[in-house]
């Protein structure tokens, strides 16, 4: 049965009162308290509590497990200046100036992409698409390396590393406002991956753990395809977690990854 949240519903107009009002203050001080209803860890978090306990459930991030009905997929995303966030699941009610959730102001959303024309054939081109929010400097639109295989696999691959290292920069970054506020809790808490490819979701969140064990072969015996990326891919998510930041990746589908699909298509317009 389809949830409400994975259609997009017009907000009904409302008289802003006291009790539905949320200011800009209370967007701006709510941190991570993700909590699944189907599988609480506590009462304050579903997400591990050790990074390094991530296995292949968690990694996936499954909004039907954290909000309720009345979210819909567009509501997860609570846009802020030029980053994108998490809204927080205990907001009731959005606030009746931006028409937004409560958000996590530790939990940021990376929307990628990856474009290829002539797919598979000769003459190949492809790019990547990485969004971080409106304006945001770090948005980027490039095609691939010539040195690397033009394909819709390796662009989808190769925008997720440019995410991964670019939330590295984001987390140091975080820690230098924690520096200055002198908030011990301002850190950067999670990192989500939103993409509308299955394959690389798939991959990174399910497959990559046969993989693994199997020494990077697949069932038939074959050297598992594209290797190299989501190897690049595990070391960098291991690399945020050790600085205790979680990353999650959100399979959507293409129409909401409008922003990161018109990055990646640009840059083949330009070449």
């Amino acid at each position: 049965m389809q949830r409400r949240y994975q259609k997009k519903r017009k907000p009904k107009s409302r008289q802003s009162t006291p009790e539905s009002s949320h200011t800009d203050e209370k967007h701006s001080d709510c941190r991570s308290s993700l909590s699944s209803r189907e599988t609480d860890i506590s009462s304050n978090s579903s997400f591990p509590i050790s990074p390094q306990a991530v296995s292949a459930p968690t990694r996936r991030f499954l909004p039907h497990e954290l909000y309720p009905d009345h979210f819909t997929l567009s509501d997860i995303e609570v846009p802020v200046g030029n980053l994108v966030f998490l809204a927080c699941p205990g907001s009731e009610k959005k606030c009746p100036h931006c028409n937004c959730h409560i958000r996590h102001l530790d939990c940021i959303v990376i929307a990628i992409d990856g474009a290829c024309r002539n797919n598979g054939k000769d003459g190949a081109r492809a790019s990547t698409g990485v969004y971080y929010g409106h304006d945001h400097p770090l948005n980027d639109g490039v095609t691939l390396s010539p040195e690397l295989k033009q394909t819709s696999q390796v662009a989808e691959l190769a925008a997720c590393q440019r995410a991964l290292l670019a939330a590295h920069v984001l987390q140091k970054y975080w820690d230098k406002l924690t520096e200055t506020a002198g908030d011990e809790e301002g850190t950067l808490h999670t990192v989500v991956i939103k993409s509308d490819s299955e394959y690389l979701v798939r991959g990174i969140t399910e497959w990559i753990f046969k993989w693994k064990a199997n020494g990077w072969t697949t069932a038939k015996g074959l050297p598992v395809a594209n290797q190299e990326h989501f190897r690049s891919i595990e070391r960098y998510v291991k690399a945020l977690e050790d600085e205790q930041v979680i990353v999650k990746f959100w399979h959507v589908p293409r129409e909401y990854n409008q922003e990161a699909d018109k990055l990646a298509t640009s840059a083949l317009d330009g070449y």
